[in-house]
């Protein structure tokens, strides 16, 4: 057996089982199987040890990165182990890398409002205001269709777009309401709410192609991000994900983790207690709002009088 081969079984499974939920998920995983079949040359994974396991791991020096890459070789060998393969399990012989803090720029509530504001037209408002208003993904963003605002005061996030086929229902905010009806009003149900500005397919390109029928690109949608924080007069660069964690705080202080958990679509509350690790920025500013360390003269001890002028503060008679 190749290795290859064992990868479609196991990827074949994967699906079958409910483990992998997602075109990306599994594109993810081939990628890193399959530069793990590079590594060991095809060999049997029945054969397959440990530093093989390493020599894989060894692609990826970030040791975050290199612990998601180690995840998908310890599922894929404990397939190979219950599937009765293998008796030993050679990525569980690996150490795990010690995962290392990552630094995420947040946005401040008066950032989201210069966002929403230096938004211009039609296909960045959509972007920024369902970034921000919705916390939808990057995916999920380009994925929307006029089928999904059919229900008036309601963004349908359908299995189909959703990370983990987790379908839900997002309320539309008051904010976002013109937003949305606008889209209702004149998209069909086909219609992608972020269409494609250019479609390039070499099988037609002598056809005229209806670019409202294909959605976005992922870079599309980065660039035009990135493009509106730039005319808000944000220095940090900007991606749609954090969109994403701004709506998380502000709809969290306002409606409690257990909500926004299911606003977001995250399986666990613990996934969404990530996005809430730390104070954000407006907490942090309302923490030291009329904080001072009190230097008035009422508060001038007299040793600090002395030292500031001794004739005085030993004599009572000013200095001539």
């Amino acid at each position: 057996m190749k290795l290859t081969s064992a990868i479609d079984f196991f990827i074949e499974d994967m699906w079958s089982s409910g483990r992998m939920g997602s075109e990306a998920t599994e594109r993810d995983y081939r990628g890193t199987l399959r530069a793990h079949a590079e590594d060991v040359s095809n060999r049997d994974p029945r054969v397959t040890n440990r530093d093989d396991v390493k020599a894989t791991l060894r692609r990826w020096q970030h040791p975050n990165t290199q612990r998601k890459q180690r995840s998908v070789l310890v599922s894929f060998y404990d397939w190979m182990v219950e599937e009765g393969h293998r008796k030993d399990h050679p990525a569980r012989q690996t150490r795990r890398a010690k995962r290392r803090p990552t630094s995420v720029y947040r946005l401040s509530g008066e950032e989201a409002i210069r966002l929403l504001t230096a938004a211009e037209g039609a296909r960045e408002k959509r972007a920024i205001y369902l970034g921000l208003c919705a916390g939808l993904r990057s995916g999920e963003l380009r994925g929307l269709q006029g089928r999904h605002f059919q229900r008036p005061g309601w963004v349908w996030v359908s299995a189909d777009i959703a990370k983990g086929k987790r379908e839900r229902w997002v309320p539309v905010s008051e904010e976002l309401a013109s937003i949305a009806e606008e889209l209702r009003s004149v998209l069909d149900p086909d219609d992608y709410a972020l269409p494609a500005q250019r479609w390039r397919d070499p099988g037609v390109n002598s056809e005229k192609v209806d670019k409202r029928k294909h959605p976005m690109s992922a870079k599309a949608l980065w660039e035009l991000v990135k493009r509106v924080g730039q005319r808000a007069g944000i220095a940090a660069p900007l991606h749609p994900h954090l969109m994403r964690h701004a709506f998380a705080e502000q709809v969290t202080r306002h409606a409690g983790v257990r909500n926004a958990q299911h606003l977001l679509g995250h399986a666990g509350i613990a996934t969404t207690e990530t996005y809430l690790a730390n104070p954000t920025p407006d907490e942090l500013r309302t923490s030291v709002t009329g904080f001072a360390f009190g230097i008035t003269e009422r508060v001038f001890s007299p040793l600090a009088k002395m030292a500031a002028n001794p004739v005085e503060a030993t004599t009572g008679i000013e200095p001539v």
